[in-house]
């Protein structure tokens, strides 16, 4: 009897606490202003917040690693294309530059005055430059284009080079006055001389035989008229230091204006008029003669022309 009634009120005990924690519950979500999902999500961030916190502590340096070392990647190709284009727009500038070196070439021997307007041009490019064992250089014209042993070689500024020693069809030799061994007749003001070269250096030696007056550095030295090998008027160098007549003659140190080893152009002169002259091998200046004695006689055109053979 007794535990009938027991079970009598532990039902509707039962059933009175279930409708009331239905009605907190539902108080509850009420006063939140939420549903029970909303409740549940709430709950469930509040739960997950701190690991969001440190995911995004180690994730978020991660990623942004990812994104600079995309970005170097990035900057690294285009800096690869800016350095092809730079390197394409400093070749085409260099192309310019030389079309223009190329022009202003012809220019100066469009305007090139040599002193006689009937001689003949050859306008050459150097394509073998001279080194410590070969003193002559080679051009790239030959006797197919008018270019003959013995024929004088200028620069684009009208300076002497030297003079073609041998020539094939399609190329020529051409030897430096500096390292040839035959002297040139040349003037100094109104004092004729003659300008021989001078082992292991690339200045040449005046010798005025009836030295008049004085001659100072930085006087112009020039080929003479009394010369058979080259046309006169044509520079060559100037006096490096002062030097005084001693015992009527007198010795000077004279630099040659062209440099051989630098030269790109030159042209080759059809001098003189005939051409079998310039084949007939002339007596050479010795280069081994004391100093204060005469290698030509400065009165004798004949003797001071002989020279230059070469």
């Amino acid at each position: 009897m007794l535990s009938r009634d027991r079970r009598d009120r532990a039902l509707p005990t039962f059933v009175t606490l279930l409708v009331i924690g239905l009605l907190l519950m539902t108080f509850d979500v009420r006063l939140e202003g939420g549903g029970v999902v909303g409740s549940l999500r709430s709950g469930t961030q509040t739960l997950l917040a701190p690991v969001q916190k440190a995911a995004a502590t180690v994730v978020n340096p991660v990623g942004d690693l990812i994104d600079s070392l995309s970005n170097v990647a990035s900057l690294r190709e285009e800096n690869q294309i800016l350095e092809a284009e730079l390197a394409a727009a400093i070749a085409a500038l260099v192309a310019v530059q030389d079309d223009l070196a190329r022009l202003d070439v012809l220019e100066q021997l469009y305007s090139l005055d040599i002193g006689e307007a009937s001689i003949g041009r050859t306008e050459a490019n150097v394509i073998g430059r001279p080194d410590a064992f070969d003193q002559g250089f080679i051009i790239d014209k030959g006797t197919r284009d008018g270019v003959l042993p013995g024929q004088p070689v200028i620069d684009v500024n009208g300076y002497v080079v030297g003079r073609v020693k041998d020539a094939s069809p399609a190329t020529a030799t051409v030897v430096p006055i500096n390292v040839s061994r035959a002297g040139i007749a040349v003037l100094v003001g109104a004092q004729i001389g003659s300008l021989t070269p001078q082992p292991l250096t690339s200045d040449m030696r005046l010798d005025i035989r009836e030295a008049r007056e004085p001659i100072l550095g930085g006087d112009r030295v020039v080929t003479s008229s009394a010369s058979a090998a080259y046309p006169a008027g044509l520079a060559i160098g100037e006096v490096i230091e002062d030097a005084a007549p001693q015992n009527g003659s007198l010795t000077a140190e004279v630099r040659p204006f062209v440099e051989p080893g630098a030269l790109r152009v030159v042209v080759v002169l059809a001098w003189p008029p005939d051409p079998i002259a310039t084949v007939t091998d002339e007596p050479e200046v010795s280069t081994s003669t004391a100093p204060g004695s005469s290698t030509t006689g400065a009165g004798d055109a004949s003797s001071t022309t002989g020279g230059e053979g070469q």
